[in-house]
């Protein structure tokens, strides 16, 4: 009886082994096929679709004639424009060997769209060339062999990871992003407000904390070039919408 109950357990245990290898076969299979690719891009970014073309009727010199709402929606996409072409500016590009860490949970920019968690941390494996990054995620920091690799699309990396031992690239990222709210609160008519709107202007980049970056050397560099790329991206008509053949209705 004993006996049969020992061959019973081994059995089970083998088993047991066999499925671990065959889920441990498919994982691996998984991730080869993942790290094969490259990173999905947002549909907009594929698109190469930055501004609405109703934005060239009107946006960005002839507010008083423009449809309200028309406004406000291009200058959002101006602004997003602005920051696709130039959040590099703060954080640079991503380079093999180089760490991460997620500042928030999100999901990956593959097939799998793997949900990672914030506070995992990264290793840059390899890149693609066109703004995506593989990176090796470590589910345990304490064990090496508990990890998943996936793919993150720069877009991704700027919202959603960090650079551990970067604190003035996150203060200046964060700043940027706080002042291009306030200037999207501000529907970008930054030259003709009324004083109700200054105020409220005033009192939204206030509470970006200008003071803290301009104390950070690698912050206020970073903020600069940041700014500059801005200027250069706005004179060279990157996110200039095209003037559509027929004018669209002022009524949305």
């Amino acid at each position: 009886m004993t006996r049969m109950i020992l061959k019973t357990a081994a059995f089970a245990a083998a088993a047991a082994a066999f499925s671990g290898a065959v889920v441990d076969a498919a994982e691996s299979a998984d991730a080869d096929a993942i790290a094969g690719g490259n990173a999905l891009k947002p549909k907009w970014v594929v698109d190469g679709v930055f501004m609405d073309e109703e934005c060239g009727t009107c946006f960005p010199h002839e507010a008083k004639t423009c449809n309200k709402e028309l406004w406000r929606r291009c200058c959002a996409q101006e602004i997003s424009c602005h920051d696709y072409h130039c959040r590099s500016a703060i954080w640079g590009e991503l380079k093999p060997g180089d760490r991460v860490r997620a500042r928030e949970d999100f999901l990956s920019d593959d097939e799998a769209r793997a949900e990672l968690n914030k506070g995992m941390s990264g290793k840059v494996v390899k890149t693609d060339g066109d703004g995506g990054a593989f990176i090796k995620f470590q589910r345990d920091d304490l064990d090496d062999d508990d990890f998943v690799s996936h793919w993150v699309f720069k877009t991704t990396f700027w919202d959603k990871l960090e650079l551990p031992g970067k604190a003035g690239r996150l203060r200046a990222a964060k700043l940027a992003t706080c002042m291009d709210n306030c200037t999207r609160g501000a529907d970008c008519r930054l030259n003709d407000m009324t004083k109700k709107r200054q105020k409220t202007f005033q009192t939204c980049t206030m509470s970006c904390k200008f003071e803290k970056c301009r104390e950070d050397v690698e912050c206020s560099e970073m903020l600069q070039a940041y700014q500059t790329c801005k200027q250069e991206a706005s004179s060279k008509g990157k996110c200039k919408a095209s003037t559509p053949a027929t004018a669209p209705s002022s009524e949305l």
